[in-house]
């Protein structure tokens, strides 16, 4: 893993932590809607482009630290391959090996 492959995955954990915030936040107005808006988890580090996700599509999205919610046209191919598109947001997983480790390692639902 490059410096820039490096950057570009901490730039992507940083957004996912602050989107578990939101959730967090989220979950105690619950009874008001089933969905929520995350930042956009791109590598790049000046996007704060909005995505509107359910409950539980971010649930399903967080059960693998690899997967990153971007917004459509956000994928950086030498990294991550995109997994799965709707009208709303991309879903990116990152490459295997060092860029997935590094999700892992960073992923703040880890135990």
């Amino acid at each position: 893993m490059d410096e820039r492959e490096r950057r570009i995955g901490e730039n992507e954990a940083l957004f996912r932590q602050v989107n578990e915030q939101v959730e967090s936040l989220n979950e105690t107005f619950s009874t008001l809607t089933d969905r929520m808006v995350i930042v956009c988890e791109c590598g790049d580090e000046s996007c704060l482009e909005q995505i509107e996700i359910s409950l539980e599509e971010y649930e399903a999205l967080r059960s693998d630290p690899a997967l990153f919610a971007i917004r459509p046209g956000h994928e950086i191919p030498d990294v991550e391959d995109v997994v799965s598109r709707n009208d709303r947001y991309w879903v990116v997983a990152k490459h295997a090996g060092a860029l997935t480790m590094l999700a892992e390692r960073l992923d703040p639902r880890r135990p």
